[in-house]
């Protein structure tokens, strides 16, 4: 399960400004070494294309994961991902934006239907859950993002913030710096905190287009799944350094 954490939606943006009163197109063709989602990692290698319509103060839009190669997780459901989702975000002033959603988390890689839900009691049919979230971004220094989240399927609450700033390189280029941390309320495996923090190179191809590049890095305290507790077992499965790349652009 990934990106619409908005930190989720960090491929698109989910706690973007109300749009004009015309049908936009956001597309993002992304590349990351690693598939991390609120700490755990869920792929290795994967390429993540993205799309999302707007219109008016309405947005919604599709995110797919695709493990390059065999090298996916099978111990967790994930490897190829397709989340679907949508939302009405406004401003209530000039410098803060309300928005409220709905994700829906599928796994193709899996024998489930598409309409086939995840139910801790046992009686689901497959691992597909439905996620609502509501949020609130600051047009400030850092352009804070706080976001609260609910899983009815794996009976989750998730709380996180974010912060971003990017300093300007040239006319079209820019280093652009982000950190995120949150926490889950889960009964099993448990409460965890989970954070990251990434540093891209941007530069606009275009008045519609633009590449980054960078690094990330970032883990939870999940046991077995912690920085500390990777180096000690030898591996990196749910946190340490990858990176990444993407080509973003509007129509």
């Amino acid at each position: 399960m990934k990106k619409l954490s908005v930190s989720a939606l960090s491929m698109l943006g989910l706690c973007a400004p109300a749009y004009a009163d015309t049908l936009t197109v956001d597309t993002t063709v992304g590349f990351e070494s690693r598939y991390i989602f609120r700490g755990v990692q869920f792929a290795e290698t994967s390429f993540q294309p993205a799309i999302q319509l707007n219109y008016g103060n309405f947005y919604g839009g599709a995110w797919l994961n695709l493990p390059v190669g065999d090298d996916d997780l099978v111990v967790t459901p994930g490897g190829e991902e397709l989340d679907l989702y949508a939302g009405y975000s406004f401003s209530p002033s000039e410098s803060v934006t309300l928005d409220i959603g709905v994700t829906y988390y599928t796994f193709p890689d899996l024998t489930s239907g598409f309409f086939d839900i995840f139910e801790e009691d046992g009686d689901g049919l497959g691992a597909n859950t439905v996620e609502i979230f509501a949020g609130v971004s600051l047009k400030t220094v850092l352009s804070p993002t706080l976001y609260i989240y609910r899983d009815f399927m794996f009976d989750t609450f998730t709380v996180e913030g974010s912060a971003s700033h990017s300093i300007p390189l040239s006319e079209k280029a820019s280093f652009d710096l982000g950190a995120s941390l949150g926490y889950v309320l889960d009964d099993d495996p448990g409460d965890y905190f989970y954070g990251s923090v990434s540093a891209d190179l941007s530069c606009a191809l275009s008045d519609a287009g633009s590449v980054s590049a960078g690094l990330r890095y970032g883990g939870s305290d999940i046991a077995g799944g912690s920085l500390i507790d990777d180096s000690i077992a030898g591996t990196l499965k749910s946190s340490g350094l990858w990176w990444g790349i993407s080509f973003n652009a509007s129509f």
